[in-house]
């Protein structure tokens, strides 16, 4: 009876730590394609030709993250993770911003908004500054088309 248990607790700390795993390498991937991506524009480069089987794989990759961070917040009327599940909660909300999901973004920053208290408010505010900041750019860069 007692090895059950601890096997249990061992499994869902193997689990937890792989999820942490997927979404940074996830994270990593998602940040060098979409600076390579921008480069390729920058350089006026035909986007189309970038490698299929890289795409494919990083789909893969985003997936698999989104899959198993998912898999972990849906533990949470079982468990009581309330860490695990707000870094999850961040995690997806990072991954969304870099897919340029902002609606999914929005909506993974409510629920650290209202769920997790002051850090996952500051959490959602992190993600959400960036949103600004990017939508900031954007805007600049539009002004100064503009102007040419």
């Amino acid at each position: 009876m007692k090895l059950g248990f601890l096997s249990k607790i061992f499994e869902g700390a193997l689990s937890i730590e792989r999820t942490y795993n997927d979404c940074d390498k996830a994270l990593n991937k998602l940040g060098a394609y979409n600076e390579r991506i921008e480069e390729m524009q920058k350089n006026g480069e035909d986007l189309s030709r970038f490698p299929t089987e890289e795409k494919a794989e990083l789909d893969e990759i985003v997936n698999h993250a989104i899959q198993g961070a998912t898999r972990l917040i849906n533990l949470e009327a079982t468990r009581n993770w309330p860490g695990v599940f707000r870094e999850m909660h961040k995690n997806l909300a990072n991954i969304y911003y870099e897919l340029h999901d902002h609606d999914k973004v929005h909506e993974e920053c409510e629920k650290l908004k209202a769920d997790y208290g002051e850090v996952g408010r500051q959490d959602a505010e992190e993600v959400l500054q960036k949103l600004a900041d990017e939508k900031n750019d954007a805007d600049s860069s539009e002004e100064a088309a503009a102007t040419m």
